[in-house]
C-alpha cells in the first residue's frame, strides 16, 4: 500500500501534467482536472481497515464479508492468539475497489494504544471498521476519537450476536428490547467521550443473513462513493505538497538568491564608502526594500492566484464567488504573524545600523550587520510569501472541491 498521495488518485501521466499545469500558472485548468477525478472515482482502491481487540472476531468477520469459511483457501486465519503484527490484506469481491485490512489486536503484544496504532500506521487507512464483543470497550472509544479527529469515518460492529440472542432467550427476555438496549449502550459511550455517532450494526459472522449482517454489506455499497469522496478531500493537502514541490523548489532558490543580492547591497560601506555616514542606513533601507518588493511581486505572478482567477473557477465549479475568496482568506490564528516579524525584523536593523554609526563602529563590523540583516530580512519575507501564497493556493484548490 505504500504510494504517493498523489498516485492513489492519479496515474504518473495525469500526476505529471497536473506538475506542468501548476508550473506554467494553469492553476483553473489544474483545479477543473483534479475537480473531474473527484467526480469519477469509481475506480480508486478503498483500504478498510479492521479493528478491534484479540478475540473480538475480527477475521471471521472478514471471512464472512467474503463469503468465505474458516478453513478455505485464501480465508483470514481465525482463533483467540494472534502471532503477526503487520496488518493483512484480503480483497473484497462484492466490491473489487476494496480491500480489507485484517490489523492485529488493539490490546495483543502489550503495546501501549499510542505505540500500537504508530506500528500498524493508522494514518494509511482510509475508512474503519471497529469490532467488539459482549460489551462496548475503552479501546473503541479511543481508536473512534483518533478516527474522526483525521476527518475520516468508520463503523462500528457488536460481534457475536448470536451469543447475545441466546442469552436474552434463556432470560425469556424480548430480543427487539435488548437490540434496543445494546444499541443505547454504544450511543451513550460514544457521545459520553464526544463521538460524532457513526453507523452501529449488531451482527453475527456464522449467522450472515440475519440481524444486521446484510444491512452491513448494503450500507456499505451504498456509501462507498461519499467514503471515496471524502478520502479525495482529506489528501487534497498532501497531494499539493507533490504537486507544488517542483515549483516550490525553483522559487525557494529565487528567493535565496534575491536574499544574497540583499545581503551583497550590505557592504556598500565597505567597497564605497559614505561621505555622510547616517546615509547608510537609507541606503541599506532602500535597496532591501527595493529587491524585496521586486521579489514579492515576481512570486505573486509565478502562482497564478490572479484576480480574475476566482469569478472564473467559481463559475466554473458552480461554487458562490464570495465562498471561495473567503476560504482563499482564512488564516490559521498564530502566536505572531510572520508579517509583523518582517517588519519588527526591519525596524530592529535600522535601529540597530543607525547606533553603530552614532558609536563609532568601523565600516567593516556595519557592513557585516548590514550584510546579515539585508540577507535575513529578504529571506524570510519572500519565504513567508512563498509559503503564504502556497497555502492560499491549496485552501482556493479545497474551496473548489469541497463536497457541498
Amino acid at each position: 500500500m505504500a504510494q504517493s498521495t498523489l498516485s492513489k488518485f492519479f496515474n504518473f501521466e495525469d500526476g505529471r501534467n497536473l506538475q506542468s499545469l501548476y508550473n506554467t500558472g494553469e492553476l483553473e485548468t489544474m483545479i477543473l482536472q483534479m475537480k473531474s477525478k473527484s467526480d469519477h472515482l469509481d475506480n480508486v482502491q478503498l483500504n478498510i481497515a479492521v479493528m478491534g481487540d484479540v478475540g473480538s472476531g475480527k477475521s471471521t468477520f472478514i471471512n464472512a464479508m467474503r463469503d468465505l469459511q474458516g478453513d478455505d483457501q485464501g480465508a483470514a486465519p481465525t482463533g483467540n492468539e494472534e502471532t503477526w503484527m503487520e496488518p493483512t490484506r484480503y480483497p473484497y469481491r462484492a466490491l473489487p475497489n476494496v480491500q480489507l485490512w485484517d490489523l492485529p489486536g488493539t490490546n495483543s503484544f502489550g503495546f501501549e494504544l499510542n505505540n500500537y496504532l504508530k506500528q500498524v500506521k493508522f494514518q494509511r487507512f482510509d475508512f474503519f471498521i471497529i469490532v467488539s464483543q459482549a460489551r462496548f470497550r475503552e479501546n473503541d472509544a479511543v481508536i473512534a476519537k483518533k478516527i474522526q479527529e483525521q476527518g475520516k469515518e468508520f463503523y462500528y460492529i457488536r460481534s457475536k450476536i448470536d451469543n447475545d440472542a441466546r442469552s436474552l432467550k434463556m432470560q425469556g427476555a424480548d430480543l427487539n428490547e435488548g437490540w434496543s438496549s445494546i444499541r443505547r449502550d454504544c450511543i451513550i459511550n460514544f457521545q459520553s467521550v464526544g463521538v460524532t455517532l457513526p453507523d452501529i450494526f449488531l451482527i453475527s459472522s456464522f449467522e450472515r443473513e440475519q440481524y444486521d449482517f446484510p444491512k452491513l454489506k448494503s450500507t456499505l455499497a451504498r456509501d462507498l462513493p461519499n467514503i471515496q469522496s471524502n478520502v479525495f478531500s482529506l489528501t487534497i493537502p498532501k497531494m499539493m505538497l507533490e504537486i507544488t514541490k517542483p515549483k516550490r523548489s525553483t522559487l525557494m532558490t529565487r528567493v535565496l538568491l534575491l536574499a544574497i543580492l540583499s545581503g551583497t547591497v550590505g557592504v556598500v560601506p565597505v567597497l564605497a564608502p559614505f561621505p555622510v555616514p547616517m546615509l547608510v542606513p537609507v541606503w541599506y533601507l532602500f535597496t532591501t526594500i527595493v529587491i524585496t518588493v521586486s521579489g514579492w511581486i515576481y512570486l505573486q505572478k509565478q502562482l497564478g492566484l490572479s484576480d480574475r482567477l476566482v469569478p472564473s473557477l467559481a463559475n466554473k465549479v458552480t461554487k458562490l464567488s464570495s465562498v471561495l475568496k473567503a476560504e482563499m482568506n482564512r488564516r490559521l490564528p498564530r502566536k505572531i504573524s510572520p508579517a509583523v516579524t518582517n517588519v519588527l525584523l526591519g525596524i530592529t536593523a535600522v535601529t540597530c545600523m543607525i547606533t553603530g554609526i552614532k558609536h563609532g563602529f568601523s565600516p567593516m563590523a556595519i557592513s557585516i550587520f548590514g550584510a546579515v540583516s539585508s540577507f535575513a530580512f529578504t529571506y524570510k519575507f519572500l519565504k513567508d510569501s512563498l509559503n503564504d501564497r502556497l497555502e492560499t493556493g491549496q485552501r482556493l484548490v479545497q474551496a473548489a472541491l469541497s463536497r457541498d
